[in-house]
């Protein structure tokens, strides 16, 4: 069963569908016959992550609690449950430092390079929406990667280092949005906001 269900995360993975493989492990957790489905060589570090990579924190919080003790124990599990616990506070630095001092390996190292991608991305979406300037070193420490990096990435969205000499980037200002969410999409802020909550 896990191999076939690899084969085909494997397939996703090289697709790039990075957001397909927590409904894929899922639905194979869910149709198996076999009651201990999570020991029998399931991949619960790369089922973590792609819940992680979602945003879908409290299922992969609810996948860790049905987590047998022995495979709570594997060294990329416990990387995954710290880089959960730090998504779900909200410590960007925390989930930088979990999703770097790990080293990660086989599918789960390929979705842990796609979620930094992402987690990266959303970064510089927020810093575009709140700030008007901001240093090369505060931009890394948000996006985690090194200052030389962080100005590439600035660069590359179109800001350009501030006029005053400081060292600061000044950050373009975001493309005005057109219209307003829709109800799903408020509904879903909402439930991620409730989650936040608990």
């Amino acid at each position: 069963m896990a191999d076939t269900v690899m084969e085909r995360v494997g397939t996703i993975l090289q697709a790039g569908d990075f957001s397909a493989v927590a409904g894929l492990l899922d639905e194979a957790e869910l149709c198996s016959p076999s009651p201990s489905v999570l020991e029998d060589g399931w991949p619960a570090a790369l089922h973590l992550l792609a819940h992680i990579y979602n945003g879908t924190l409290a299922d992969a919080r609810m996948l860790y609690k049905r987590l047998p003790e022995t495979v709570k124990a594997d060294p990329q599990v416990k990387a995954a449950w710290r880089l959960l616990q730090n998504a779900w506070q909200g410590s960007g630095e925390g989930v930088w430092r979990a999703l770097r001092g790990h080293p990660w390996s086989g599918p789960a190292e390929v979705l842990a390079e796609a979620l930094a991608e992402r987690l990266r991305g959303r970064q510089l979406d927020l810093v575009t929406g709140a700030y008007s300037h901001i240093s090369p070193a505060r931009l890394a420490a948000l996006c985690g990667c090194s200052e030389e990096d962080a100005v590439a990435l600035a660069r590359a969205r179109g800001w350009r280092p501030a006029e005053d000499g400081s060292g600061a980037l000044e950050v373009a200002p975001p493309p005005p949005s057109r219209g307003e969410l829709d109800s799903l999409a408020a509904l879903e802020q909402l439930s991620v906001y409730m989650m936040q909550l608990e």
